[in-house]
């Protein structure tokens, strides 16, 4: 059974949409299990979301992005899993990861 290339795409854009959903509601999940602490239960749902987008080609939205470590995938709780920090000069949070010890920046003032 052949599809058209206008069905195929439309089947496509459905699966993209299903898969952003899915990655929101893992998001949820990870936030309302790190407030349990159970932070293993967290990073379990932060690597499905990854999984899933990387799957179906969907990006993660950047405020999700920044609730996941970039180099150990540990869901970011404040003060539990993460140090934060404002760096009023330089203009970033410091978000520092208490798992494996590594600093991300970002940046706060509002691009152009």
């Amino acid at each position: 059974m052949v599809k058209s290339k206008s069905q195929m795409l439309k089947i496509i854009g459905m699966r993209k949409k299903i898969a952003k959903e899915r990655i929101q509601i893992l998001f949820e999940e990870a936030e309302k299990a790190a407030k349990k602490d159970r932070f293993e239960l967290a990073d379990r749902y932060v690597e499905l979301a990854r999984k899933i987008g990387m799957r179906y080609n969907v990006r993660i939205p950047r405020e999700l992005k920044r609730r996941f470590c970039k180099y150990c995938y540990t869901y970011l709780y404040p003060g539990k899993t993460a140090e934060v920090k404002i760096d009023s000069k330089k203009k970033v949070v410091k978000v520092k990861c208490l798992k494996c010890g590594k600093v991300m920046n970002f940046p706060y003032v509002k691009r152009r």
